[in-house]
């Protein structure tokens, strides 16, 4: 006997922990006991019930990190004990994004981490951050490997060029980390002077105001000149200035929806003269999810979390996201 926590109808006050039956992993699955997960932006839009055609009751949370309790009948690459991490996306294990692939999704259309014994495809874990604890390795599915998967497997960033980054989210804050470790130079906007003073102290070498500041592009392009790469995560707010300020064959990953789920206004003679690379990014696939995992390992990056709560306080954590009062990542404790 387990537990899990079931969301049976919109708001956090409709999630309730409740006993679960453990099934032994079927074949081809590996059956982890989860240590902790942490809040997504992507969560906080499911448990309000945004998301269509979300069928109930449904266990939130699509990131996880635990250990291997059980394998499988037909499972050789795992063993008792390992730490493992789960896939955004548990049926992308590799190559370019399809229907297919995209089709499930951890803490959406299928249950996610917010539970005492996952059974999942042996395919669609990897090994955790050795020098991660539990709850920075589960901020990496979804934040981190955002940031990594943009960056560096589509935006092919180089040391020397020049990132810009978007208020002091997950993404943001580990889109400035990978950033460094590969000696690029991180341009960071908020409209906090305190959060800025933090990002500074993290390494951004610009920063912008975009509250004193609201065409801040021009304040991007008067500090540096202009930028190589952005993670914009305000779409219909920022993608106009994002592109404003961006260098001939920049790299623009679009992914969030912070700024509104609305038409951007778009300068289509930019996008076409500057021979901009505009690319949508959601998460990306299992191999890629490794390669970050190993990234991390090699240049011993640890993940920003401002807050860590117990699962059973989910509705103070959706809180502290809504006001805006984290600073990078929210970890959940599963238990």
């Amino acid at each position: 006997m387990g537990f899990r926590y079931e969301m049976t109808a919109p708001g956090a006050a409709n999630v309730a922990r409740v006993d679960a039956t453990t099934q032994p992993p079927a074949a081809n699955e590996v059956q982890v006991r989860m240590r902790a997960s942490s809040l997504n932006y992507h969560d906080l839009v499911t448990l309000l019930g945004l998301i269509p055609d979300l069928q109930y009751p449904r266990v939130p949370l699509s990131d996880g990190c635990g250990e291997i309790v059980a394998v499988g009948a037909d499972v050789t690459d795992w063993a008792l004990g390992d730490r493992v991490i789960g896939l955004f996306y548990p049926q992308w294990h590799s190559g370019r994004p399809g229907r297919a692939g995209k089709r499930l999704i951890l803490g959406e259309s299928t249950d996610g981490c917010l539970q005492e014994f996952l059974n999942i495809d042996a395919r669609s874990v990897v090994r955790a951050p050795h020098n991660l604890t539990d709850e920075e390795a589960a901020t990496l599915v979804c934040a981190g490997h955002t940031a990594w998967y943009a960056l560096v497997e589509e935006g092919c960033l180089q040391a020397g060029q020049t990132v810009l980054v978007q208020g002091s989210g997950g993404v943001s804050l580990f889109g400035l980390q990978i950033a460094q470790a590969l000696g690029a130079t991180v341009v960071a906007t908020s409209s906090s002077a305190q959060k800025l003073g933090q990002l500074e102290a993290l390494g951004a070498r610009h920063l912008v105001n975009y509250r004193e500041h609201p065409e801040w592009h021009a304040q991007v392009l008067q500090c540096c000149g202009g930028v190589d790469a952005v993670l914009d995560v305000g779409g219909e707010a920022t993608l106009g200035k994002s592109i404003a300020c961006a260098n001939i064959d920049a790299f623009i990953a679009v992914i969030g929806v912070l700024g509104g789920f609305g038409e951007a206004a778009v300068s289509v003679i930019d996008v076409m003269q500057k021979n901009l690379n505009l690319r949508g990014v959601t998460v990306g696939c299992g191999e890629s999810l490794d390669r970050f995992c190993r990234f991390v390992e090699e240049h011993d990056i640890r993940p920003v979390i401002s807050h860590q709560l117990p699962a059973g306080e989910l509705a103070a954590a959706l809180d502290l996201m809504q006001a805006g009062e984290h600073f990078g990542k929210i970890a959940i404790e599963v238990q």
